[in-house]
């Protein structure tokens, strides 16, 4: 059991944010400090926690988003440094990119099921810096927005609306629409390290002899200009309307895509620097199902290229996950580990190097999470750290780790617990023993 001493007790009255206590965790348990929640996630928002991913850091702080606001916490002690809450009495959370360059974090907002606002934060002392009213003309559910960010331009999708504004200031920065042709739309945008959008075209001249003909594009775009860098084309079958979409985009440095064609998933890396396809891996897809609960608009936490080896967990039969790596040159596959159930590995590319690390948890309530490393050739497993059980139980399977520093910070901002269990919201963790 974890051995924590209770430094502070504090009740945010009037934020929205609700009664929170912070902890601070024994070294000889592999924990350095944690905040505890009083209150447990309500199911219907269990899914906050990968929805959100806005977990950013400045150089004296980490903060989380949280269901109603955001809070920051100091790197070293977990001592809470500022507080601020969502404009609005009953406003919720819904898409928070993890990029925050600059040290601006970007939240998208709504009430209830609403998701039509979009506020920035000075990351260094929590103040509003603008709030936006993204006016999408029609219902815009928490599913159906996403919010890529790189650099300092955010693009926003929301029902009838796409958006790219400066996140500084929140002003136009470029007109997705006016790069739409009449054959292709405005389409989707990933952020991350790099920008990519992926929209289907189809040729709408009717005297056209190809009228009607189907194909789908990706390119890396500038965030400055959003002008295309380069643009790769994927033909798609007649009868198709499209094999590609924005969230089929897993990671945009390096680019990895997968594709959904009549034969089946297939994932491919195409090149930064042109757009050429780099790789085909083989076999296509590690596993029966791969997909990502993030939300629209980021790349792929369960993912993550550590030199040239790409690696992403995967689900198969009866709930059994894996981790697969491919070599990106070739498409290969390297390894991958054996299906187990209810099992997940967060591949930590942040880290640096050439190293194969990965954050490990299970539903086994008598075993905490691990952090762990595999070797490059064979990807046999060695644990570097074991973490509390306590931490598990705290936590569900919506928690997401982040490397920063030489520290793990696993965080879930609407906290579901075993039954009995006190519920974290954030905890800090060492990555040696």
């Amino acid at each position: 059991m974890i051995v924590l001493l209770v430094m502070a007790v504090l009740v945010l009255s009037g934020a929205g944010f609700g009664a929170w206590y912070m902890l601070v965790g024994s070294a000889s348990n592999n924990v350095l400090w944690s905040v505890a929640s009083k209150q447990q996630g309500e199911d219907v928002d269990a899914a906050l926690g990968a929805k959100t991913r806005g977990t950013w850091f400045t150089d004296r702080a980490v903060v989380q988003t949280l269901p109603n606001g955001v809070k920051a916490y100091d790197l070293d002690s977990g001592k809470q440094l500022w507080a601020t809450a969502l404009p609005g009495d009953s406003s919720e959370a819904c898409v928070a990119p993890e990029n925050s360059s600059g040290d601006i974090g970007i939240v998208a907002y709504g009430e209830g099921r609403a998701c039509d606002h979009l506020v920035a934060y000075d990351l260094g002392t929590g103040k509003q810096l603008w709030d936006k009213d993204l006016k999408p003309g029609g219902t815009t559910s928490k599913d159906e927005v996403s919010v890529a960010r790189a650099g300092d331009v955010v693009v926003v999708n929301a029902a009838k609306v796409t958006l790219a504004l400066k996140a500084t200031d929140g002003t136009t920065a470029w007109d997705p629409k006016k790069f739409a042709t009449q054959d292709c739309g405005a389409g989707e945008f990933t952020g991350g390290k790099a920008l990519i959008r992926v929209r289907g075209c189809q040729i709408s001249d009717f005297d056209d002899p190809d009228w009607g003909q189907n194909w789908d594009e990706v390119s890396l775009v500038d965030p400055a200009t959003g002008q295309a860098r380069w643009t790769y084309h994927h033909k798609v079958p007649k009868d198709s309307f499209g094999e590609i979409e924005g969230r089929d985009v897993v990671s945009t440095s390096p680019v990895v895509l997968i594709r959904h064609g009549d034969d089946g998933e297939v994932l491919f890396s195409l090149d930064d620097e042109t757009g050429k396809v780099r790789s085909q891996f083989s076999p296509a897809v590690p596993s029966e199902y791969v997909r990502t609960d993030d939300s629209l608009g980021g790349p792929w936490s369960e993912a993550g290229a550590l030199g040239d080896t790409f690696v992403i967990d995967v689900t198969g039969e009866k709930s059994k996950e894996l981790l697969a790596a491919y070599d990106l040159d070739s498409g290969k596959q390297l390894w991958k580990t054996d299906a187990v159930e209810f099992r997940s590995f967060y591949p930590l590319p942040a880290a640096g190097g050439d190293r194969i690390l990965a954050y490990k948890t299970t539903n086994d309530n008598d075993k905490g999470p691990e952090l762990v490393e595999f070797d490059a050739k064979d990807g046999s497993t060695k644990t570097v750290v074991e973490y509390p059980e306590d931490v598990h139980k705290g936590m569900s399977i919506w928690a997401r780790p982040y490397w920063h520093e030489g520290r793990l910070y696993v965080s879930e901002p609407n906290p579901s617990a075993v039954y009995g269990e006190t519920p974290y919201t954030l905890v800090a963790l060492p990555t040696t023993d």
